[in-house]
């Protein structure tokens, strides 16, 4: 209710102050507004020929205004009356000037601190998706150096626990060429004389490759549903195959480009 009050008593008084002006009609009060307006007038002539911001853009308006209605009161023939309206409409317009001022003022600010925000966060998100495809491009260089410095690893003997894996697309062309026993230790070889311990498939699914436990190293994994994975960890892993409930062994990364390989089995 006080702030009410307060907003109503600034709103009129410019109109009171103009009106008591108009009201009193004195000479002196009278002599001091008409030397203003003088003064404004040649304010507003070498304001008008200034080249600056300041002046052309918030002075010269606001003198400008002043000047015409000056111009349209001076054939007010009660010079108290003509001198309160010009006060009046002054300060209504130096008023409304600076709140146009300032709420242009508050705008800018709002908009430089939305296109701050907005270049921290869309620079933000370029160097996270940067630093996400350097990674990416990292892992993939690095499984492609390792398929091309050997031929096969220990993910290309994954199979069924307590199963023999053969290569092959058929009975006929295939061939054993390695083994996984019921612990998941993975064996290379076609007989129990010439194979040797390569790796195994943890509880996880996870495939290591080493001899044992101290020199062994994650190199893919099969997930449940069979898929095979090559690489060392979520971000570098390329899905490079399956193996069925049947033990049939796919490779390829999708329905469409998989063939048989093999399968593990008896």
């Amino acid at each position: 209710m006080k702030q009410e009050t307060l907003n109503i008593i600034l709103l009129l008084s410019p109109l009171v102050v103009g009106g008591v002006i108009a009201a009193m009609n004195s000479d002196r009060v009278n002599k001091a507004t008409e030397k203003a307006e003088v003064w404004t007038r040649k304010t507003q002539n070498k304001t008008s020929l200034k080249q600056g911001w300041f002046s052309r853009y918030i002075a010269n308006p606001v003198l400008w205004i002043i000047i015409k209605f000056s111009d349209w009161t001076d054939g007010f023939t009660h010079h108290g009356l003509k001198n309160g309206i010009r006060v009046a409409a002054t300060l209504y317009l130096i008023a409304a000037w600076c709140f146009i001022l300032y709420s242009a003022f508050v705008i800018a600010v709002i908009l430089v601190i939305v296109v701050v925000i907005y270049y921290i966060v869309f620079k933000v998100l370029i160097n996270s998706n940067e630093d996400v495809k350097r990674g990416y491009e990292k892992g993939q260089s690095v499984i492609k150096s390792s398929t091309q410095s050997r031929q096969e690893d220990v993910s290309d003997y994954a199979g069924l626990k307590g199963k023999k894996i053969y290569t092959g697309t058929n009975w006929f062309n295939e061939e054993l060429k390695g083994r996984v026993d019921d612990k998941g230790n993975i064996y290379k070889g076609t007989n129990w004389f010439n194979e040797e311990k390569i790796g195994r498939i943890d509880e996880d699914g996870n495939i290591l490759e080493g001899t044992n436990c101290f020199n062994e190293e994650k190199v893919g994994r099969i997930d449940r549903d069979g898929y095979l994975h090559k690489g060392t960890n979520w971000f570098n892993e390329v899905k490079t195959g399956r193996i069925d409930e049947d033990g049939t062994i796919h490779k390829g990364t999708n329905w469409f480009n998989e063939e048989k390989t093999g399968r593990s089995g008896n």
